[in-house]
């Protein structure tokens, strides 16, 4: 997108603290909630992507409340099975430049990105932060990626392209440095506990060995099951709710490579495959409307020389 579109985007949305609040599953009522809203009949639902929700525990306890074979997308409680989640904060930013270098921002069209953030909560990083000394250098941050460091550190991106006209967003990259260092750095801990010492050093941070398990053990390590989860369900709400999209693409492995330019080391496939499928999106050969209209399309898919494809729902 262009950058004063992403500006703009950024401006005018409230300002402060945004919680944001996910337990495991909770994407289930939140595509509910979204999907119910252009086909509410049960029946109708168990024989489309969305099938598949109907079947969690949670899911059919609430059905079993519904009358006439139907949903009411009003009464799905989006927020009321919340409470033994976790509370997130979130953040907007913009990622790229649309000038000169964008082809090595890892965008699929000239512009930039917009980054929703997952951040850390306040208990979060006061538990980390007794691992280790954060005051002067965050170890878990990575340069050139669009994630905040500091205080409330990014879990978690997503970096998004819109167009307010066609009512399209393609979701470009959901991605995690946090949780990958701080699964190594786990690592580092349990061999340093071997050795019987007391600290270790890594990624230029000084960690604190039996401190640093315990959070692992104790708080962390949960955060693999429900951070991808949490990730794309707060982009979706933000893309529906908040910016108004009526279809959300969301790029496969190989559609991102071969537009994003990744030659080098690929991003997990499990993103890219079975998260979007989790979410119910369908798999198509239809670009998105904001990639086709683009200045130089026809060629640059003349130079792919194969067939793209996405995945796609429709809200």
């Amino acid at each position: 997108m262009k950058h004063e579109l992403a500006k703009e985007v950024v401006a005018c949305l409230p300002k402060g603290r945004t919680l944001f609040h996910y337990s495991k599953d909770d994407y289930a009522f939140l595509l509910l909630h979204m999907l119910s809203k252009k086909e509410n009949r049960i029946h109708k639902l168990r024989g489309t992507s969305a099938g598949k929700l109907l079947q969690k525990p949670s899911v059919k306890a609430h059905l079993a409340s519904c009358h006439d074979g139907r949903i009411d997308p009003a009464v799905i409680p989006r927020q009321q099975h919340l409470r033994e989640g976790r509370a997130y904060r979130l953040s907007l930013d913009i990622w790229g430049d649309d000038v000169q270098f964008w082809r090595y921002n890892q965008v699929s069209r000239k512009g930039v990105s917009l980054v929703l953030q997952l951040n850390l909560n306040l208990s979060h990083y006061r538990n980390l932060a007794r691992c280790v000394d954060l005051s002067d250098h965050d170890p878990f941050w990575v340069v050139g990626h669009p994630a905040r460091e500091g205080k409330f550190p990014s879990l978690g991106w997503c970096r998004l392209d819109f167009d307010l006209e066609s009512g399209e967003a393609l979701i470009e990259e959901v991605q995690t440095d946090l949780l990958r260092e701080m699964r190594a750095v786990a690592r580092a801990a349990y061999e340093s506990r071997e050795a019987k010492e007391s600290r270790f050093e890594m990624f230029g941070g000084d960690f604190d060995t039996e401190r640093l398990i315990a959070f692992w053990e104790e708080d962390f390590s949960s955060h693999e099951k429900t951070w991808h989860e949490a990730m794309l369900s707060a982009a979706l709400t933000f893309l529906v709710d908040e910016i108004g999209m009526k279809t959300i693409f969301y790029h496969t492995h190989e559609s991102g490579r071969l537009l994003k330019g990744i030659d080098g080391t690929q991003p997990p496939k499990s993103l890219y495959t079975t998260l979007p499928k989790q979410f119910c999106f369908e798999r198509t050969r239809t670009v998105p409307h904001l990639l086709t209209s683009e200045r130089g399309w026809k060629r640059k898919l003349r130079s792919i020389r194969q067939p793209l494809e996405f995945f796609r729902m429709a809200v």
